[in-house]
C-alpha cells in the first residue's frame, strides 16, 4: 500500500524563507514539520503531539502550501525528497525560522535571551550548537514527547 507523501508549494516555501506570517500558531509549525522525505502517517504522528488541528494537513493542501507528491520513498528519489534543498542559504533559513518559531510558541517573551544567540547564528553549525539550549528552553514549557518531535525535526533541518 503506497503511502501520500507531501512537499511545500512554493507559496508554502515562502512563507518559511520570506518571514511572511500568513499563517499563525500550530499550522505555521505544521508547515515546518512538512517534508517530502515523510509519509503522512509520520507528519499527522507529529501534529497530534505539538496539539496541531487534526486537520492540518489538509488545511495546508486546501491554501496551497503543500501538494501531494509521489508515492512511497523508492531509492531513486529518497535522496532528492530526504536532502531537501541543495541551496545552503535556504536551508539554514528554513532550519532558523523553525527554531525560532517553536521556542517563541512555547516560551513567548521568556525566550527572547535565546532569540538574540539565535539571530547571531549564521551558519548551520552555529545553529547546532544552540541545539542543547534549544532542548533546555522547550522543555521548560511543554511536555517530553513534543520537544522530542520539535527537537527531532530541528536536527533534521540543521543536519542538511
Amino acid at each position: 500500500m503506497a503511502t501520500q507523501r507531501y512537499d511545500k508549494t512554493p507559496k508554502g516555501h515562502d512563507e518559511i524563507t520570506q518571514g511572511r506570517k500568513n499563517l499563525k500558531g500550530k499550522l505555521r509549525t505544521v508547515l515546518f514539520l512538512v517534508d517530502a522525505g515523510k509519509d503522512v502517517a509520520s507528519i499527522q504522528q507529529q501534529i497530534t503531539l505539538i496539539g496541531a488541528p487534526p486537520d492540518a494537513i489538509a488545511q495546508l493542501a486546501t491554501a496551497g502550501y503543500i501538494a501531494p507528491i509521489g508515492g512511497p520513498l523508492t531509492p531513486t528519489n529518497d535522496s532528492v525528497a530526504v536532502n531537501g534543498s541543495s541551496d545552503p542559504v535556504a536551508s539554514f533559513r528554513v532550519a532558523k525560522a523553525f527554531m525560532n518559531e517553536t521556542i517563541v510558541d512555547a516560551r513567548g517573551i521568556r525566550s527572547f535571551g535565546f532569540t538574540l544567540k539565535l539571530e547571531r547564528c549564521s551558519t548551520l553549525a552555529d545553529l547546532a550548537a544552540l541545539m542543547p539550549e534549544y532542548t533546555e528552553g522547550l522543555l521548560k514549557s511543554l511536555d517530553r514527547e513534543v520537544v522530542r518531535a520539535m527537537v527531532d525535526r530541528a536536527r533534521e533541518l540543521v543536519a542538511r
